[in-house]
């Protein structure tokens, strides 16, 4: 087992003073049998109530609301402990019909599963398909569907350059392939539309990802290229696994130092804080965001 303390502070500084209207946090943990809360404590200036809620995605998500106050600031500071037990992301049997791609989904599944599949090119996709057939070594066929995901993994890794990105928004995965760099969101929105786009069943994860530090004497050997912000990554789903997490950011599996927050079909429906602010005028906002995940005993 490990425990991790995650301390995370988003701040929007604005021109002047604006109200505000209710505020949706995308922060706790979706607890699995590798993840496990301990401890949630949020602090918000200015001081607000909060209400929890689930989502039609099972997330867990808090919902403030700031009343009456107007304010130069908007502050969110969430305190989190989490368990993580250790788990080998290799340790499953696929079915009998879900080991080598092309893979089709029983009709039981493609129902339960229809939120996350697409038919046809989604809206700024069309250059996806020609980067695939010269990316992999074979994108017609392989007999081994995990293998054959982790090469895709591993091509948008090298062939895309992380770029870091606070604000909101995401790029299109055509203009992803356009500039060759892209943030986390990019990524995993652009290796959510090739694998939908092969038939595959794909979402959009946001959450925490643990990086060790290096002990005493030993060389830093971080893998983590989004250090120091949120992270986003890709589960795709393979019967007998379930949900199986690719991080594409980093070229690797998702194992027991991916912690999830949120899920969703839409990457827009999980961005994790959401809400909004007024004036009679135009204000220009600022954000910064301070993270730190470490190991506690």
């Amino acid at each position: 087992m490990i425990q991790v303390e995650i301390e995370h502070t988003t701040r929007y500084r604005y021109d002047k003073p604006v109200s505000f209207g209710p505020h949706q946090l995308f922060l706790y943990p979706r607890e699995n049998q590798v993840v496990r809360a301990q401890d949630f404590k949020l602090e918000t200036y200015p001081a607000a109530p909060t209400r929890w809620v689930r989502d039609c995605f099972e997330n867990v998500v808090a919902r403030t609301d700031f009343g009456i106050h107007v304010s130069e600031l908007l502050e969110f500071s969430a305190l989190i402990q989490v368990r993580l037990r250790i788990e080998n992301p290799f340790d499953f049997i696929l079915d009998p019909h879900a080991m080598a791609y092309p893979m089709r989904y029983q009709p039981k599944e493609e129902t339960a599963l229809g939120a996350y599949l697409q038919e046809g090119v989604s809206a700024g996709a069309n250059r996806v398909l020609d980067w695939f057939y010269h990316a992999v070594s074979n994108p017609m066929r392989s007999d081994n569907i995990v293998s054959f995901l982790s090469e895709i993994n591993t091509a948008i890794f090298k062939d895309i350059t992380y770029q870091r990105r606070d604000e909101m928004g995401i790029q299109t995965p055509d203009e992803t392939l356009e500039t060759r760099s892209g943030s986390c969101r990019d990524m995993a929105v652009l290796m959510i539309a090739l694998v939908r786009q092969l038939g595959l069943a794909a979402r959009f994860v946001s959450g925490y990802l643990y990086d060790p530090p290096p002990k005493e004497g030993e060389e830093d050997h971080s893998f983590n290229r989004a250090r120091g912000s949120m992270h986003a990554w890709v589960e795709i789903y393979l019967p007998g696994a379930g949900w199986k997490g690719f991080d594409p950011t980093n070229g690797i599996l998702a194992n027991h130092y991916f912690i999830p927050t949120a899920v969703s079909s839409d990457p827009y429906w999980v961005n994790p804080i959401q809400g909004r602010y007024y004036h009679d005028e135009a204000v220009e906002s600022h954000m910064e965001v301070e993270l730190n995940i470490r190991e506690i005993t």
